[in-house]
């Protein structure tokens, strides 16, 4: 006797597939993305942060777990990781699209303001995920570095809710 499956059992799969595909963008921001894909991803960084070895530590978390290679060159260009005091502006990190065309991200800032004291963790994760904004990450609820982690003191690291949006944005789109 062969057996099909019922009405309730297709609409579930439906569900569920429509469930995981959203899933695979829930932590996007926006629509925003560089209009780059494959298997590696070049993204280059210019890392000029008085704290350089905290930034360079979020780059480089990013760029070893992720599909994305990013670079750090000694010239302005795709990305600029810098830090400064600020002031009391009520931020301790800030990302910025400083040229887009429509949704693809063509040129952008990270910066951590060290107005506010940081403990050299706290500074490596607001990089890294002021970084993360610029490959198009928003914040998650993962408690590590798109997750606000650092705030706890306990995630100035990316970590695999933060790859598996990576490559779900990256490998297979442009």
């Amino acid at each position: 006797m062969k057996r099909f499956a019922t009405p309730v059992a297709i609409a579930l799969l439906v569900i569920a597939n429509l469930l995981v595909g959203t899933e695979a963008f829930a932590h996007q921001w926006g629509t925003w993305h560089w209009h780059r894909g494959g298997s590696s991803v070049q993204i280059n960084a210019y890392n000029t942060a008085y704290y350089r070895t905290e930034a360079s530590n979020a780059i480089n978390d990013w760029s070893n777990n992720t599909i994305l290679y990013v670079p750090q060159v000694g010239y302005h260009t795709d990305i600029h990781v810098f830090d400064g005091n600020y002031g009391a502006t009520g931020w301790a990190g800030l990302a910025s699209l400083e040229s887009v065309s429509g949704n693809h991200i063509l040129h952008g800032h990270a910066r951590v303001n060290y107005y506010y004291s940081m403990s050299s963790g706290y500074k490596m994760g607001v990089q890294c995920q002021e970084v993360g904004h610029l490959f198009g990450l928003d914040h998650s609820n993962t408690g590590s570095c798109m997750g606000l982690g650092y705030w706890a003191g306990n995630g100035y690291y990316t970590n695999s809710h933060d790859w598996s949006d990576i490559y779900n944005m990256y490998r297979y789109h442009q």
